[in-house]
């Protein structure tokens, strides 16, 4: 049965009262329910407006004691960012914490969306994510911008294979590999111009790739500075003193993890990027169902392909690595071996110390301070960590 709603008809005193506000958020309208002692004062659809949200709810429940609620999506942190310089309390929930019954997934509207979030707000059921600085949540769409970009230009040059593929010109061996270089585009230039019928086609093509490829290069350039700031600059230099550990992954858990201390030890840390494993048991049954789906897909799979590196460059690493190997397949190692390389980039963080090779335990006590490392020139040839 439905929550009994009662209609407040112009401004009201709930001075001490505590108001759960719960709130469906779309792109043109929001749907707003407001619940008090267990019973339902209003659920109203007004204009998408964080100004006309906070005049209606002052107007309406007056000074009462506001504590919202919204989903996680595609809006980001405005909306909570407003409510809160309005002196109102506002979390932000993971959508799939959200706990509901089967009617309310068989019947499910806009008004029992805002309504659920309020009741289980008020009754402790839900818990805030963690919000970015306003700062911080700027900087990171520049490393999530770098990441599109990658996606676009991946696709564009698996088109032009393609259609290279579908038209019988057959690709030399020594340019059929993921690396482009700029004469294996001279040569798609030449083939190009060889066939009137499909130059155009073929030249559009790889204008778009060469137009991906030098704003991709901005983006890194672009990235490379932001690193140089105050804000960044020492943290990137501790994990960059990590072995494995090179300027793309450094940037993307800088600016995507933000303060590590924020986690009250390292196990919230690593249920966030995800090297846990998920277990479903039931009485006597119980089942490991490996590594867990909740994660930050982009920084695990970043610290997986980091730990390889790890494993070459620190022989503590890889006489551990090699002991699990003689239990476990050789894919849990390496879960395991990347486990280890975040709790040792956490560990370098919070100590402020550079990492040690050659160290077994990844504790910041064990961590010692050396002198930095002399940068080294990189050969004209030798691969980089971008395009």
């Amino acid at each position: 049965m439905a929550d009994p709603v009662t209609k407040v008809r112009g401004a009201q005193d709930f001075s001490n009262h505590n108001l759960y506000v719960g709130i469906d958020v779309r792109k043109k309208r929001w749907q707003v329910a407001v619940l008090a002692a267990g019973v339902c004062l209003g659920n109203v659809s007004i204009e998408a407006d964080s100004d006309l949200l906070i005049r209606h709810l002052r107007g309406r429940y007056g000074d009462a004691q506001f504590r919202c609620v919204y989903e996680a999506g595609p809006f980001g942190f405005a909306l909570c960012r407003s409510l809160w310089a309005a002196g109102m309390e506002c979390i932000v929930v993971n959508p799939a914490d959200i706990p509901g019954t089967d009617a309310e997934r068989r019947g499910k509207t806009d008004a029992v969306d805002a309504r659920r979030l309020a009741n289980h707000l008020a009754a402790g059921l839900l818990r805030g994510i963690h919000l970015p600085t306003e700062q911080l949540q700027k900087h990171r769409s520049l490393i999530r911008f770098r990441k599109k970009l990658w996606g676009d230009l991946t696709r564009c040059k698996n088109r032009l294979k393609s259609e290279l593929k579908f038209q019988g010109i057959q690709v030399p061996a020594q340019y059929d590999n993921p690396h482009w270089s700029h004469n294996f585009l001279n040569w798609i230039e030449q083939q190009a111009a060889k066939d009137t019928e499909l130059q155009d086609t073929l030249e559009l093509m790889l204008e778009e790739v060469r137009h991906l490829r030098l704003l991709l290069l901005k983006t890194e350039k672009k990235l490379r500075a932001l690193m140089r700031t105050e804000p960044y600059v020492k943290q990137e230099t501790l994990l960059r003193s990590v072995p494995g550990i090179g300027p793309i992954t450094a940037q993307l858990f800088t600016l995507e993890v933000g303060d590590v201390s924020r986690f009250k030890n390292f196990d919230a840390l690593n249920r966030f990027v995800g090297l846990c494993p998920d277990e479903h048991s039931s009485g006597e049954r119980q089942q490991h169902t490996g590594i867990t789906q909740r994660r930050h897909n982009q920084l695990r799979s970043h610290l997986v392909e980091a730990s390889w590196q790890l494993i070459r460059r620190d022989p503590a690493m890889l006489e551990a690595y090699k002991k699990l190997c003689g239990r476990m397949k050789s894919e849990q190692a390496l879960i395991r071996n990347a486990r280890r390389l975040l709790r040792r980039m956490r560990a370098v963080l919070l100590s402020g110390k550079l990492y040690v090779k050659g160290v077994e335990s990844g504790s910041s006590e064990q961590i010692g301070a050396p002198e930095p490392p002399q940068k080294k020139k990189r050969a004209r040839n030798q691969p980089v960590e971008t395009i």
